[in-house]
């Protein structure tokens, strides 16, 4: 039992000494915990307000791209007409030569008869 008292005790001194060891924070130390914090989100802010400016080059540039995107469409839809206009020309143009050919071939053939 007295083994007992003596193990009680010491663990009780261990428990005092322990916890007067563990010292709470001062003023001091909030004011540094306080100052850290701030640091850290200045550095954010800054990163922010980088990336929004990047964020804003980006879609500056996106936009120009858009309309050079868009002005090419047109111009190639303009292409793609004058590209028809012209086939349809090419082939009356061949039809025509083709009649020409054949009116040709026709009094050439009634006139060259023996």
């Amino acid at each position: 039992m007295n083994r007992l008292k003596m193990v009680s005790a010491v663990v009780v001194a261990m428990a005092v000494f322990v916890g007067c060891a563990a010292k709470e924070p001062t003023t001091g130390d909030f004011m540094r915990m306080h100052a850290a914090d701030e640091k850290a989100m200045g550095l954010d802010q800054k990163e922010i307000a980088k990336n929004w400016d990047k964020g804003l080059a980006l879609k500056k540039s996106g936009e120009k791209l858009v309309k050079h995107g868009e002005e090419l469409i047109k111009s190639g839809e303009q292409d793609i007409m004058t590209g028809k206009h012209e086939i349809e020309q090419g082939n009356k143009d061949i039809i025509d030569e083709q009649n020409f050919l054949m009116r040709v071939n026709v009094f050439f053939t009634k006139n060259t008869q023996i």
